[in-house]
C-alpha cells in the first residue's frame, strides 16, 4: 500500500495540477499494442488486474479517509506518470508500469518524518488502532467481497436463482485452496525448487501455481467463453489477490495488520499508550518475502513452459 513521492497536493476543493505526459503515454500505448500483437490474452489479464487493483486500493483509500488519515496519492501502475490530477489533497493518476497500484499514506512508522503540507493528525500513526486495522484490511477484504459478488452473479446467470450463500461458498473454496497451496509450497519449497531445476521431469511437483503467462492464457480463454466464465475467473483472481495480501509477511497488508494488533496488545499489557512497534525493523523480512514471491513466480513460469498450463 505505501509508496510514492514527497510532493503533497494542497487540500483544496476542486481539481488542480492536471498533467499529461505525451511521451510516456505513447510509450505505454506502444507497449500495449506490442502486447496485443504478440500476446493478446495478456491484455485481458491486465484488464482483470486493473479492476482488482483499483478495488483493492480503493478500499485502503476509503477507510483511510474514514479513519482521519490523508492519502496523498492514488495510482494505478508504477514508474513515470502518464496522467494525473490533484483533488482534495490527493493526486489520482495512471503510471506506465501496469503491474500494481498504491495509495500513499504517510507515517507508517513511528519515527518517519512529517512531510511539509501535512499535520500529525493526517498521518497513519495518529489514527486509532481500529482505524489503522480497518484501513489495512479493507484492501484484501474488498477483493474478497468483490469475488463473492462476481460468483453470485455468475451463479444467478446459470441458475436464475440469486443466492448469496452460493457466492460465499465458491469464494471460501478458493480461499481454502489458495491457503492450502501456499502452505504446501512453504513446507516443501526444497522439492518445488528441485522440480523446477529437474529438466527430466521426474521430480513430482508438490503444488502448481499459475505464472503470469498461464494466467494470461486463461484470461483469454475465459473471455472467449462468455460472461459466466469471465465472472468466475475474475472472482478466482480477486480472491487469490486478497488471500496473498492477508499473509502476515512484510510488505504485505497482513504484516501491517499484525503489527497493529501486536502494538495494541503491548499497550494494554504494559498499560502504556505510548508503546509502539516499529515496522521498519521488519524490512529484512520484507526482502525475504519478495525473494520468495520472485522464486514462486519464476518457478511457476518454468513449470508452465515445461509442463503446460
Amino acid at each position: 500500500m505505501p509508496a510514492g513521492s514527497a510532493t503533497i497536493p494542497s487540500p483544496t476543493a476542486g481539481f488542480s495540477g492536471f498533467r499529461v505526459s505525451p511521451f510516456w503515454g505513447l510509450v505505454t500505448v506502444a507497449a500495449l499494442l506490442a502486447l496485443g500483437i504478440w500476446a493478446p490474452s495478456g491484455l485481458w489479464l491486465l484488464a482483470f488486474l486493473a479492476v482488482i487493483i483499483v478495488v483493492h486500493e480503493g478500499g485502503h483509500w476509503y477507510f483511510a479517509r474514514r479513519a482521519g488519515m490523508r492519502p496523498t496519492e492514488f495510482y494505478w501502475g508504477f514508474g513515470p506518470e502518464i496522467i494525473g490530477v490533484d483533488y482534495g489533497g490527493c493526486r489520482y493518476g495512471l503510471k506506465t508500469v501496469f503491474l500494481g497500484g498504491y495509495v500513499k499514506l504517510w507515517g507508517m512508522t513511528p519515527t518517519s518524518d512529517l512531510p511539509e503540507g501535512l499535520t500529525e493528525d493526517d498521518l497513519y500513526r495518529s489514527a486509532s488502532h481500529g482505524g489503522r486495522l480497518a484501513t489495512i484490511l479493507a484492501g484484501p477484504f474488498t477483493n474478497i467481497a468483490t469475488a463473492i459478488i462476481a460468483f453470485t452473479v455468475a451463479n444467478y446467470m446459470e441458475s436464475g436463482s440469486l443466492v448469496w450463500t452460493s457466492g460465499v461458498a465458491d469464494t471460501w473454496s478458493v480461499i481454502v485452496g489458495t491457503s492450502e497451496a501456499l502452505w504446501t509450497w512453504v513446507t516443501s519449497i526444497g522439492t518445488y525448487i528441485g522440480a523446477v531445476f529437474d529438466t527430466s521431469g521426474e521430480t513430482q511437483v508438490p503444488v502448481r501455481f499459475l505464472s503470469p503467462v498461464a494466467q494470461a492464457e486463461l484470461s483469454g480463454w475465459a473471455v472467449s467463453q462468455g460472461a459466466v466464465t469471465i465472472l468466475r475467473w475474475f472472482a478466482i483472481l480477486s480472491t487469490a489477490v486478497g488471500v496473498v495480501n492477508l499473509m502476515p509477511l512484510p510488505p504485505l497488508d497482513g504484516s501491517h495488520a499484525a503489527v497493529t494488533i501486536a502494538e495494541k496488545i503491548r499497550q494494554v499489557l504494559q498499560r502504556n499508550t505510548t508503546v509502539t512497534v516499529n515496522v521498519a525493523r521488519l524490512e529484512p523480512l520484507a526482502y525475504i518475502t519478495l525473494a520468495g514471491l520472485t522464486v514462486l513466480t519464476i518457478g511457476a513460469l518454468v513449470l508452465d513452459l515445461r509442463l503446460g498450463v
